[in-house]
């Protein structure tokens, strides 16, 4: 009786094929083959796989693309975060870097990955002199738009920078910044980072080490809950209500209101919409948020003023 042959399947083919194309250093076809597999199975071994390819080829960018599309896999493989973090040193992007060591599902040191980081950041530094300079120009640019920071313009202004002189350019702008937007980005990136020391915002000292991210802050968190429980029963006031809240927020950080002053601002806003609902409100209640209603309209003006430039 002959024997049955059983021949391998297309993806059998595709995946052996790409694995020999990666071997003989022919990386533009194991991409293809890769890519192959990948669009008939985008699952993250064949994501693995494609993204070394892209590697080796110096598509550093298209590689992180795809990377992040299958992100928490990478995370939780240790192979996979070391590529991934090999991936953003190649892209010369340092302060992604030194964030993805402070990820909050990874915290295991890595000395050599920060070892490789410190030698990489120490030799851009001394190979781009003239960087600093560069980037302080662009954030003085963008201060006098008075606009929220495009995507492609932070890029371009975190990138090939490290984290010690993105620092320092930082501490030299922030005292005098004009632009409002501005602060809350630059300040959540260096918590992010992990970066350590003092920075002065126009006349206030803050300690990086001892702030936390904006939407880990206690007062945003109690304000929240308050806001949940007493409108519980009024979803379109809810729905109103938070939006705001998270916005002005976000635009006052890092000198967001005491923990204890939550319950105040969350029921200035409860009042104020309740109000715009119809409901009366006597003088005697608004009296006791004068202070944080002309807060919250100096919030409002700017945020009107961004939505009338639009307009123009």
């Amino acid at each position: 009786m002959a024997d049955i042959i059983n021949f391998p399947d297309k993806d059998e083919r595709l995946l052996e094929n790409g694995n020999k194309n990666m071997e003989a250093q022919d990386f533009l076809a194991a991409k293809n083959d890769f890519k192959k597999l990948y669009q008939q199975t985008p699952t993250f071994f064949y994501a693995k796989k494609l993204v070394a390819a892209l590697q080796h080829l110096g598509d550093y960018a298209g590689a992180l693309q795809l990377a992040d599309d299958h992100f928490t896999a990478f995370m939780n493989d240790s192979e996979g975060f070391t590529g991934y973090f090999h991936l953003l040193l190649l892209d010369t992007q340092f302060l992604a870097a030194h964030k993805l060591l402070q990820y909050k599902n990874t915290r295991r040191e890595f000395p050599q990955l920060k070892e490789e980081l410190n030698q990489l950041e120490n030799a851009q530094t001394l190979l781009s002199a003239d960087l600093k300079s560069v980037k302080k120009k662009q954030l003085d640019y963008l201060d006098k738009v008075q606009q929220p920071i495009k995507p492609q313009d932070w890029q371009t202004l975190i990138k090939g920078v490290s984290l010690a002189d993105f620092l320092a350019i930082c501490q030299e702008y922030l005292p005098h910044v004009q632009n409002p937007f501005i602060p809350p980005k630059l300040i959540e990136e260096l918590v992010q980072d992990g970066a350590q020391g003092e920075i002065n915002v126009v006349g206030k000292k803050i300690n990086l080490a001892e702030l936390p991210l904006p939407e880990d802050t206690e007062v945003l968190h109690k304000t929240l809950a308050i806001i949940e429980e007493e409108v519980q029963d009024n979803p379109q006031l809810k729905m109103l209500i938070i939006p705001e809240i998270k916005a002005h927020f976000a635009l006052l950080y890092p000198f967001l209101p005491n923990e204890n002053e939550a319950i105040d601002w969350a029921q200035s806003y409860i009042l104020e919409y309740k109000e715009m609902f119809g409901e009366d409100i006597s003088t005697e209640e608004w009296s006791h948020y004068q202070q944080i209603q002309a807060k919250k309209e100096k919030l409002r003006q700017i945020y009107q003023s961004l939505d009338e430039d639009h307009r123009n």
